[in-house]
């Protein structure tokens, strides 16, 4: 299986493009899988004949699993597969930026209109109202409740 890793421009302006760009470079990453699917080959092998293990990385999968007294040791990826990993570490890194300033928008909108409804002539009046209520208008209006005692 020969899979070609994406090369897509670094940084992606608009919103939707941005998306876009995460689908296809997720679709593009089907080569990314668990280790036991892997190729597989020994330390010792692929030390001695480095050059061939790399001719066989870049002309296969473009990725495969060492081992090393058959236990799983490391994973060698091309040069290409490595970038487009990079990429997608970008891209995850531009997507949460975006997610955080949508955040902060988000709740500095709440602020704004928790601000308002404080500042507004209504509340000031409820404030005054309360705050010069005498005690048989107070009195008159108290409605106990669960835990309290009539």
């Amino acid at each position: 299986m020969i899979s070609n890793p994406m090369t897509q421009p670094e940084h992606v302006a608009s919103k939707s493009g941005l998306v876009r760009h995460a689908k296809r470079l997720i679709q593009s990453l089907s080569w990314l899988s668990t280790t036991s699917t892997l190729a597989s080959k020994g330390g010792k092998d692929f030390g001695r004949r480095i050059e061939a293990s790399l001719t066989e990385i870049a002309q296969g999968s473009g990725i495969m699993r060492l081992q090393l007294r058959n236990r799983d040791a490391a994973v060698v990826m091309s040069v290409s597969h490595y970038e487009e990993m990079l990429r997608m570490k970008s891209l995850c890194v531009e997507l949460i930026d975006r997610v955080k300033e949508t955040e902060i928008a988000e709740e500095a909108d709440e602020y704004e209109a928790l601000y308002r409804r404080i500042t507004s002539p209504e509340s000031r009046r409820a404030a005054d109202d309360l705050f010069s209520a005498s005690a048989d208008s107070l009195r008159s209006t108290f409605q106990p409740g669960k835990t309290e005692a009539p």
